[in-house]
């Protein structure tokens, strides 16, 4: 009987096969769009068509200059809050200055109402599919050794849209999309990777964890560290894994708090390998770099000499250095100019650990859809093709980054048409400039549940956060940015009915196309969680009495 492995890659062979074959049937007609954007379409089509045929001008010049379509670089940070950035009020006011991805916004664009999903692995399924989180069925972040629960297989995702596309694709980095054969990316279209299958190395997720291990940074062994256990930890979560399409991963080293303090520097340097591979080929290249900074713990020794004496601080200062690293290898390569590269936050800042966490002036963190949960900082850099200093108050959205990414590509006709693609192509706005947006509108979820929703500058929440308040909570978020007067009773009257003809319609296309529903699941564990008996304890110093 052959082994379960071989019948698994034998399953996914299969499923690729399959894919092949359907893909000029999933290709036919015109995209499914979200309901409101679908209506946008009808009443912008004139403006938007004549807008496209700029923009594939543009990118035909482009291609004629060098010969091949543009590389795309997306660095996906991780829990950056609004302000983090010094060219978005924080750097050095943080303790962290941010030089290198301020003068990438300088030289760029930076997108003053862009949104992320709520949490880590939502957004990372939005960016990599074009569809929202409740759409995919990943609506939590997805804890290491969790089964049953990540990006399924019949998600076709941006890296295999772009390698059918001729490109040749590479992902270094968090993960975070499920640690099952199913979800690794070598089986999501990326040629080569480097990953953790969530934000390890995590020292928590660690069976050999011991109470007196040094976790390094500020909190030494602060935050979720200092619960009882997690000595004896019951199940292996894997560790960092290497693998090219078709091959079966390994691991690069188990998990450990040293490697974790020292992981974004590592993930640069391969990812600054693989341009540096790249660059001389025919072949136009897509490359993922997902660091696990900024989080709460932990701190390469290089850089904990910041001003905060944070953890977050000196996470911010590292990655900094490394996206100014990346893009020093992009110029001195001499391919910036054939070159897109994004950079964003994944969601709002994690609070539970402050101040060794981000940090936003917007009210609300991670798991929340108050603005500072979702609405995060994000820069487009392309020296030649976007006018740089432009700072565009358009709404976009992560899962429009797919759809952009796609178009930059050349690749629309790979985009399946069985399903919602809630991701709009945003390239106008990115070599036209402000008020080219193909999204003004926003729907906000958590946990696969639908909390607010916003049309132009006006937010409406489904169920007010004030339990006093009466009549549905309704912001201007022109007038109120830190969401403090929610009660703003004219603004539901006149943008009430609109906003929930908006949410109907929403809510009926969704009748149409049903979410997808996973089910998450532990394993058994193949050990007690503690198989020591509990020492009993006395006191070294007693009083008799």
């Amino acid at each position: 009987m052959p082994p379960v492995r071989a019948i698994r890659s034998i399953v996914f062979a299969l499923v690729a096969a399959f894919l092949t074959v359907s893909s000029q049937a999933l290709a036919e007609g015109p995209i499914i769009h979200e309901s409101e954007t679908r209506r946008m379409q009808e009443v912008f089509a004139d403006q938007w068509a004549a807008d496209d045929k700029i923009v594939a001008e543009k990118l035909a010049a482009l291609e004629a200059k060098f010969g091949q379509r543009p590389n795309i670089v997306y660095i996906l940070a991780d829990d950056i809050g609004y302000t983090e950035l010094g060219s978005y009020g924080g750097g050095k006011i943080r303790g962290a200055p941010t030089e290198s991805l301020d003068q990438m916004a300088e030289e760029g664009m930076r997108f003053l109402s862009f949104y992320s999903e709520v949490e880590c692995s939502p957004s990372r399924a939005a960016l990599l599919t074009g569809r929202r989180a409740f759409r995919t069925g990943v609506n939590d972040a997805v804890w290491p050794g969790m089964k049953g629960e990540g990006l399924v297989a019949e998600e076709k995702s941006l890296a295999a849209i772009l390698s059918s596309a001729g490109y040749y694709t590479g992902h270094f980095g968090k993960w975070h999309l499920g640690g099952e054969e199913e979800h690794y990316p070598t089986n999501h279209g990326f040629d080569e990777a480097e990953w953790s299958e969530g934000n390890p190395p995590w020292w928590v997720f660690n069976r050999n964890a011991k109470g007196t291990d040094d976790v390094g940074g500020f909190t030494q062994r602060g935050g979720i560290m200092n619960h009882p256990g997690p000595e004896g930890f019951p199940y292996d979560t894997g560790g960092v894994m290497r693998a090219k399409k078709g091959e079966e991963p390994q691991i690069v080293y188990e998990l450990s708090m040293e490697k974790y303090n020292t992981y974004d520097s590592e993930v640069a340097d391969l990812a600054i390998d693989f341009i540096k591979r790249r660059a001389g080929s025919d072949q136009p290249f897509f490359l993922n770099v997902w660091g696990k900074g900024n989080h709460f713990w932990g701190a390469h020794p290089d850089f904990r000499d910041t001003p905060a004496q944070t953890n977050t601080a000196a996470q911010m200062v590292e990655h900094d250095y490394n996206v100014g690293r990346i893009l020093q290898t992009l110029t001195e390569m001499g391919i910036a100019e054939n070159t897109l590269v994004i950079w964003s936050s994944d969601n709002g800042p994690h609070y539970a650990f402050h101040p060794h966490g981000g940090y936003s002036l917007l009210p609300g963190g991670k798991g929340e859809t108050l603005e500072g949960g979702v609405r995060v900082p994000s820069i487009a850099w392309w020296p030649g093709m976007i006018e740089a200093g432009q700072d565009p108050l358009d709404v976009v959205a992560i899962a429009d980054w797919f759809t952009t990414m796609v178009r930059v590509a050349d690749a629309m006709d790979e985009i399946p048409r069985d399903r919602v693609i809630d991701g709009v192509d945003q390239t106008s706005l990115l070599l036209m400039g402000e008020g080219k947006s193909c999204r003004d509108h926003m729907f906000y979820y958590a946990k696969g549940k639908l909390e607010a929703v916003r049309k132009d500058q006006v937010k409406m929440y489904m169920k007010p956060k004030n339990p006093n308040l009466k009549f549905v909570e309704v912001i201007n978020l022109y007038h109120d940015p830190a969401e403090r007067f929610g009660n703003e009773v004219e603004n539901g009257l006149w943008a009430g009915a609109g906003l929930g003809r908006l949410i109907q319609e929403h809510l009926k296309q969704i009748e149409e196309y049903p979410v997808r529903k996973l089910q998450s699941y532990w394993p058994e564990f193949d050990r007690s969680f503690d198989p020591e008996a509990t020492p009993v304890y006395k006191p070294k110093k007693q009083v008799e009495w």
